[in-house]
């Protein structure tokens, strides 16, 4: 029997191509060969992405090494800077513990001075860090021994009261001999603990 069918042809039903296993092998193939290309562009792409990171964090680095070096020299003057600084600080709370004393300075030094044997002079007075008056002085003696003459002092000290009763201790920290044209002189360093 035959079928006409007088349906324009945009209106026709179409019939299904039978399947075909070479096209469908065929396009299988496509498929797995347009997958493995999405999947290695996508590795190359990452590959670039993480060679492009690391190469900026590289020249961020380096950047930062440069600022770094020519910073340097400033740093070194900064630490040297602090450091004085800090030592500017001691040097302040000491003068201001000093200054906190409940005694004139002009009094202490015009007593120092009433108790000076004859053949002693000062070389330096000075306070220290560690809380001390230092008096560093000379001594000679035509009569005695100098050393005899450095202990009376110290003993003349201890000795006077009102001198003494702003100190905790006395003590003689160094002595050295030495002769000039016969003469016995001693350089001597006391330390008077506040």
């Amino acid at each position: 029997m035959i079928e006409i069918n007088l349906l324009p042809e945009e209106l026709r039903k179409r019939k299904r191509a039978p399947l075909n296993l070479e096209n469908l092998d065929f396009e299988m193939d496509k498929l797995k060969l347009l997958i493995g290309g999405i999947f290695v562009g996508c590795l190359v792409l990452l590959i670039v992405i993480l060679s492009a990171g690391s190469f900026i964090r590289k020249s961020q680095i380096m950047r930062l090494k440069a600022k770094e070096s020519l910073i340097a020299p400033q740093k070194s003057q900064v630490e040297m800077v602090d450091k004085e600084v800090n030592l500017l600080k001691n040097k302040l709370k000491t003068v201001g513990e000093i200054t906190k004393r409940r005694f004139l300075w002009s009094q202490k030094l015009n007593e120092l001075s009433d108790m000076v044997l004859p053949g002693i002079w000062f070389t330096r007075i000075y306070t220290d860090s560690s809380e001390r008056l230092m008096i560093q002085g000379s001594v000679i003696s035509k009569k005695e021994e100098a050393m005899a003459t450095v202990g009376k002092f110290i003993k003349n000290i201890r000795a006077h009261s009102s001198f003494f009763k702003d100190f905790s201790n006395i003590e003689l920290k160094t002595v050295q001999r030495r002769s000039i044209d016969d003469k016995d002189v001693v350089d001597f360093t006391i330390a008077l603990y506040f």
